[in-house]
This record gives C-alpha cells, sequence and structure tokens, in this order.
C-alpha cells in the first residue's frame, strides 16, 4: 500500500521509506532507502522556486519527466512493476501535509501506471 509523508513526521511513514527528493534533510539521520529516478530534475525544481512556474506547471513538466525516464530507465520500470508486491512503503520529501508537493505528484503518478497498487493515506 502506498503512502506519502514529510521527512519531519515520522509518525506518518507505513512501511518502508523512500527519498524522493534530491537533497538530504538536514540533521535527520538516514532512516530511508533513496530512489534517484523519481528525483524531480534540478532545473525544474531551480524554475519553481524562482517563480518561473506555479504547482501546476511543476507538476506537468514533473510527470512528463517521468514519463521520460519510463521509457528510459529501466531501473525505473522493473521498480514501478514491482511496486504492488513491496507491501506498505512511504514516499517522503521535505514538505508538510496539506502543502502542494512533487510526492502526492508522483504518488499519483504511481497508481496509474500500477493500477494493483492500493492507497494509504497521502500527506
Amino acid at each position: 500500500m502506498l503512502y506519502t509523508a514529510s521527512f519531519y513526521a515520522p509518525d506518518n511513514w507505513v512501511g518502508r521509506a523512500f527519498r524522493v527528493s534530491r537533497q538530504h534533510p538536514r540533521g535527520r539521520r538516514v532512516a530511508w532507502e533513496t530512489l534517484p529516478f523519481f528525483y524531480p530534475e534540478r532545473e525544474l525544481l531551480r524554475a519553481y522556486r524562482q517563480g518561473d512556474l506555479d504547482f501546476d506547471a511543476l507538476s506537468c513538466a514533473y510527470r512528463d519527466g517521468l514519463e521520460r525516464k519510463l521509457g528510459d530507465d529501466p531501473d525505473l520500470r522493473r521498480w514501478v512493476e514491482a511496486a504492488t508486491g513491496l507491501g506498505d512503503f512511504t514516499l517522503l520529501c521535505f514538505e508538510p501535509a496539506g502543502q502542494p508537493c512533487h510526492r502526492l505528484v508522483l504518488a499519483q503518478w504511481l497508481l496509474e501506471k500500477a493500477p494493483a497498487l492500493e492507497v494509504g493515506e497521502l500527506r
């Protein structure tokens, strides 16, 4: 079952935890695995932070990037195909629950790509 949460809310983590952000949170001990193929592109994040993109544009560009990677990256393809067999897992990044965040975009994309994947709480 798929969950999402912030690094800073470990009580919301369920099952295996996967970091899907480019950076590691300062002052936190590593308690997760990393999935670099899900990291948003640096240029995309830079444009969003500078105000050149709103969240809707970031979401569209991020999804487009995931689609390209899915066609090009066999590790990503294998991970998506195996996602339904992972049991409970949580995608982690920085934003607090209730804020716009790429992990929520990623979760929706994964649910489309692996329709048998069950959804838990998306925070």
